[in-house]
């Protein structure tokens, strides 16, 4: 038979050890969030790159917008997607972009995911600065296709 203090004894270290587990479940899936989040703005940056090479040129401004998907973390907004495009060498294309001699010369569309901090909730925030962690660039490069410029002339909007 088991005592009275070896009874409360057993409750304690219960309460002790699975508060450490629940904890440690709680860090561990608030870790794989913040690993979730950091592949949906790695898909928001492909997207970006790949509306840039079917799309047409008057459409940059509209490209972030259409790329954010339903899932992005909170505080993610168009304004944190930078599109450009590149030249052979890599360089930003810079001109008017529908100056026929401008829009030849463009050869590479990149999209990067800039200026963004994703933050930890919970227990967590206690990483970086007051739980937000700067997240780095995501960056995605493809070569262009059509840019949204048809056979016959005519073009598509996005």
């Amino acid at each position: 038979m088991i005592s009275k203090k070896q009874s409360g004894l057993s409750i304690i270290e219960f309460t002790i050890v699975s508060s450490a587990l629940v904890l440690l479940v709680l860090g561990v899936v608030n870790f794989g969030h913040y690993v979730y989040s950091m592949q949906v703005l790695s898909d928001v940056s492909r997207t970006a790159a790949r509306l840039g090479t079917v799309c047409h040129v008057t459409d940059l401004g509209d490209i972030p917008g259409l790329a954010l998907a339903d899932n992005v973390p909170t505080g993610f907004t168009a304004a944190n997607i930078d599109v450009d495009y590149l030249d052979d060498g890599g360089s930003v294309v810079t001109g008017t972009l529908t100056d026929n001699a401008v829009f030849t010369t463009i050869r590479y569309v990149r999209a990067r995911v800039v200026d963004y901090d994703y933050q930890f909730v919970g227990f967590l925030n206690f990483l970086g600065d007051d739980g937000a962690l700067t997240v780095p660039e995501f960056e995605s490069t493809l070569p262009v296709e059509n840019l949204g410029v048809h056979a016959d002339g005519t073009f598509t909007n996005c």
